[in-house]
């Protein structure tokens, strides 16, 4: 409790200083933003903490810093700088190589450690950014279905060949375990299983909070982490999850209002990819605890244990209250 407790109150202070701090002087330093973050990615591979395999965590006196999660938000403020400072949104192929090899970067060494979920959080964030930069839908497309054929290759290469991924075998086991859970229903499929019986367990007004089956009896492994959903579904049910999606909706509005409505494009870019960033997370988040979309290991923003992403989720915040505060003129 002590720990979490911290944690809230630092993500308050975070929050604010998200806020307060000119957004356009964290455009201004993205550069030297995305260098430190890299230098931690490529830190945590030599001194990182390694659980259930993969190693994510610097520890550090008070939480253990996750390095990945900070890379999300600096992305955003990267990219957002390259956008808004050309004359022109990304449009050809060339141009969309020179945007996504920047991400490149801090991806492969996230892939690295490995996490994958976070990867694609940052291809969802730095994406949408280029939506609200004005870069055709057809370019964007075109370039992530040759990406897609080249993943495709790629993973008959490593079928036939044995040539190396950059991503885990039972990373390629989760996500060929959404269409095959019930082949391995106490292996592979077992976590997506028991989280769908928990949810349909909750019926309408749930079991009462503290008083579900699945999760107090631990049928649902590491609940508290990206699975945290089954456990609002089970104990709250249908209407508790509704309210619980209702705040997040008033979240994603209110972030498309501040990127709709900034008084520059650094921040239209800023609070849309902050925007992009919730919505990937929830999206996959609540697919895959509902055995929709396949397990990445993608945390629900606020409700998933985890005192980096919620200190990064916070400070995402204090960014779009920036952008729309400085629209208002309140702040500056």
């Amino acid at each position: 409790m002590k720990k979490q407790a911290l944690l809230v109150v630092t993500s308050i202070a975070v929050l604010l200083l998200g806020t307060f701090v000119d957004y356009s002087d964290l455009v201004s330093l993205a550069p030297w933003l995305y260098g430190a973050t890299v230098a931690l990615l490529v830190a945590v591979l030599f001194v990182g903490k390694t659980v259930d395999g993969a190693t994510r965590w610097i520890p550090l006196p008070f939480f253990d810093l996750q390095p990945s999660e900070l890379a999300k938000v600096v992305m955003i403020l990267f990219s957002a700088r390259v956008v808004s400072r050309s004359e022109a949104p990304p449009e050809t192929f060339w141009d969309l190589v020179f945007y996504y090899g920047w991400v490149f970067v801090p991806l492969l060494l996230i892939l690295k450690e490995p996490d994958l979920g976070t990867a694609l959080v940052i291809i969802a964030a730095t994406t949408g950014i280029l939506y609200f930069s004005g870069t055709p839908g057809k370019s964007v497309v075109k370039f992530g279905a040759l990406c897609a054929s080249i993943l495709a290759a790629m993973i008959l290469l490593h079928i036939y060949t044995g040539m190396p991924l950059p991503i885990q075998d039972y990373q390629v086991g989760r996500i060929v375990s959404l269409f095959r859970a019930n082949e391995d229903p106490l292996g592979k499929g077992y976590q997506v299983i028991q989280s769908k019986i928990a949810i349909g367990s909750g019926a309408i007004w749930g079991k009462g909070l503290g008083r579900g089956t699945q999760n107090r009896l631990d049928f649902i492994p590491v609940q508290h982490t990206d699975f945290v959903f089954s456990v609002v579904g089970e104990e709250l049910g249908f209407v508790g999850s509704m309210a619980v999606l209702g705040i997040y909706m008033l979240i994603l509005f209110r972030c498309l209002l501040a990127a709709i409505g900034a008084s520059d494009r650094e921040g239209t870019m800023v609070a849309g990819g902050v925007l992009s960033m919730f919505s990937f997370h929830l999206i996959v988040n609540l697919g895959m605890t509902m055995g929709i979309m396949p397990v990445t290991g993608v945390p629900l923003p606020f409700l998933s244990h985890g005192g980096s992403a919620l200190l990064v989720n916070s400070f995402a915040v204090g960014l779009v209250l920036n952008v729309g505060w400085k629209r208002h003129k309140i702040l500056f």
